[in-house]
């Protein structure tokens, strides 16, 4: 199970001092019982406390509830279907210099499940630091940071009204707030994606739904520019036709990398979803 892959890699952290704040949202019997045994098999010193929701509320809620939760006074976070690598908040503690960035974030594996069995694995950067207007163009953090407890919260956690890019909002309050992300350096993450599984992705008013409140929540979109990048990563997922002329602007832009990654995730996405029943 891959809950369970998630819970031992942090439990197997190099850094001693972690408490990990696992939030069931109303799964099933076999999930609880599973949580249940490892809390009772932890012998390391790290604290294991679990949440339980009696009704689905959400990752959003999910997430603020575990924020709500944290005694320390740095926090990260970890997907149900991802893992980190033993030295991630080692690494992440380290290069975390509250005077001097917001938040820190690193690299990560992408491991992309195959039908068959198997997985391929891609390395993915992140060397460049958060500076607001870069991250306003796309997420370039990815989907988890470490910063202080108190930042998280003074900013509201994760808003619980958008049905998507959760995260990468999230960034935005933070920087605007407090300053430039600052990337580690490294690769202490691992993402795995299973395209078997129902995601966010396949949700076209979903994803309509969180564009318009972007634009709602950060004025900045009204440049003409930032507006584009929007609509680029609105684009990703496979909605509205990617015109020639857009993928021109970018390249002036100077976003090349941006273009191919628009093009093939836009690709993707519209040959998975002609494919899909219904």
């Amino acid at each position: 199970m891959l809950l369970e892959r998630a819970v031992r890699s942090v439990l197997a952290q190099t850094y001693p001092n972690v408490q990990l704040v696992v939030v069931d949202d109303a799964s099933g019997s076999e999930t609880g019982d599973m949580l249940e045994r490892l809390v009772h098999e932890n012998a390391s010193r790290k604290s294991m406390v679990v949440l339980r929701q009696e009704h689905a509320r959400g990752a959003c809620v999910a997430r603020n509830l575990a924020l709500e939760a944290c005694e320390g006074s740095l926090a990260t976070g970890l997907d149900d279907d991802d893992y980190f690598l033993p030295e991630r908040i080692a690494r992440l503690v380290a290069a975390f210099d509250p005077e001097a960035c917001s938040f820190v974030f690193d690299g990560y594996l992408r491991e992309t499940l195959l039908p068959g069995g198997g997985a391929t694995r891609a390395r993915i950067p992140l060397k460049h630091a958060a500076r607001l207007r870069d991250l306003l163009k796309r997420n370039i953090v990815g989907n988890q940071v470490l910063t202080l407890t108190s930042r998280l919260r003074e900013v509201g956690g994760f808003d619980e009204r958008l049905p998507a890019w959760q995260d990468y909002d999230l960034w935005i309050r933070l920087v605007k707030a407090f300053g430039e992300g600052k990337p580690a350096g490294g690769i202490s993450y691992v993402h795995t994606v299973d395209r078997s599984r129902a995601t966010i992705s396949g949700d076209v008013n979903k994803i309509r739904r969180a564009f318009d409140l972007f634009l709602e929540k950060h004025a900045e979109y009204a440049d003409r520019e930032l507006l584009l990048c929007l609509r680029m990563a609105q684009a990703c997922y496979g909605l509205d036709a990617v015109s020639v002329k857009d993928l021109g602007d970018l390249l002036r832009l100077g976003e090349p990398r941006f273009v191919l990654f628009t093009l093939y995730s836009y690709l993707t996405n519209r040959w998975s979803r002609k494919g899909a029943p219904g």
